[in-house]
């Protein structure tokens, strides 16, 4: 599948005491991201509602190689770097790239499926499994264990 990816313009409320993007921003910027692929493949927000499950992060790496300011567009990606073979468990990796093509931030978050009223890990249904396989993979894909989150 091609590359998913999005443009966004920094905005004052992402800048930090620095004059650079905060962290956090990226993090909610690759979050907005996940959640145009999956309303643009016919799982929105509110489908995750009815279920009673929501993806979480259970680990979140960020490496900052370039200065992002407050105006600059940038691109950022979404492609999956692991997922296990019951979809409980996933691997994201988002690059994020300035207008001249140069990457600004890599971010590499894990995560699974929480059910909201035990508040613990799910598997997922099979409809999201299968959406899990549309998500462009980065070309180090790794299958991983089902185990570390569900039983």
């Amino acid at each position: 599948m091609n590359e998913f990816s999005r443009v966004y313009e920094i905005r004052w409320s992402d800048i930090d005491a620095n004059g650079h993007v905060n962290y956090a921003a990226y993090i909610d910027a690759a979050a907005d991201l996940r959640y145009h692929f999956f309303i643009g493949n016919g799982f929105p927000p509110e489908k995750f509602k009815e279920l009673g499950v929501g993806p979480i992060y259970t680990a979140i790496q960020a490496q900052f190689l370039r200065e992002v300011r407050m105006g600059d567009k940038v691109t950022i990606t979404y492609a999956l770097s692991g997922l296990s073979s019951q979809g409980g468990r996933w691997k994201v990796h988002h690059d994020v790239l300035k207008s001249n093509g140069k990457k600004a931030v890599n971010l590499d978050l894990e995560g699974t499926i929480l059910d909201l009223s035990t508040r613990k890990p799910a598997r997922p249904i099979p409809e999201l499994v299968q959406l899990f396989n549309l998500i462009p993979r980065t070309k180090n894909f790794k299958v991983l264990s089902d185990t570390r989150w569900t039983k």
